[in-house]
């Protein structure tokens, strides 16, 4: 049975004490013969820690997906770039910057949707008045799951572009869900709308916050997942 393996490189939190933690986002897809990096984290040093106590090394990426041009997202963003070999493939949304768009990779612009391998979506929605954000979507036997870094666009909306895109129930939302600086009363209203668009696992972690992480555990009990820096979930395909 094919799987997929998702490794948390960068986080808040670690789940393991050999990982470092920093606040920012990244996290290694391995779906197949394809090994996707989504955002590099805040810290170059601490990513490429991470990255190596995996095993890992940047050379074995295929391809890169940044979700957006924030600092906690891109560090170390050319020298991870010039780490990946040729054949490698780069994922930006619309309105990155300019200048930070390397000539040694084959680079793709997402305007707004965009198959980018097999079953592997991105989306990119308008974040604010300056920039876009790009999530990942993977198609599996369970339904999707949907990878976002900090779900600037709003993570119900987001959500909810997913499924009328795709018109697939969601299995498992991972990634910062911006609820770090939202009243209690927000954050409930945003559980009950995960359970109304019919999710069936939560994995909240970065600048979800500490309030929000706890509120959908409460939620979806055995249905949710700690995540934090050296975790590695495995789905099947």
């Amino acid at each position: 049975m094919k799987q997929i393996a998702i490794k948390i490189i960068y986080d808040n939190c670690t789940a393991n004490e050999h990982f470092q933690a920093g606040w920012g986002f990244s996290c290694v897809v391995e779906v197949g013969l394809r090994k996707i990096l989504f955002d590099t984290g805040a810290d170059v040093h601490a990513f490429f820690s991470n990255l190596q106590k995996f095993g890992m090394q940047c050379e074995e990426i295929t391809d890169v997906v940044y979700s957006h041009k924030h600092a906690d997202h891109i560090a170390g963003f050319e020298e991870v770039i010039g780490k990946i070999k040729q054949s490698g493939r780069l994922f930006l949304p619309k309105k990155f910057p300019s200048k930070k768009r390397p000539p040694t990779i084959h680079t793709e612009i997402v305007e707004e949707f965009q198959e980018i391998d097999s079953g592997i979506y991105s989306l990119v929605l308008k974040g604010g008045f300056f920039f876009y954000e790009q999530a990942l979507v993977i198609e599996t036997k369970n339904g999707l799951v949907v990878i976002t870094g900090c779900a600037h666009p709003g993570i119900i909306t987001l959500l909810q572009e997913v499924q009328k895109r795709l018109k697939q129930p969601i299995h498992l939302v991972l990634g910062g869900f911006h609820l770090f600086r939202s009243k209690q009363s927000y954050i409930d209203e945003v559980v009950h709308q995960f359970k109304a668009l019919k999710v069936q696992t939560a994995a909240p972690c970065h600048c979800t916050g500490s309030m929000a992480i706890e509120r959908f555990h409460q939620a979806f009990k055995e249905n949710f997942y700690k995540i934090g820096a050296g975790t590695m979930l495995t789905l099947d395909k």
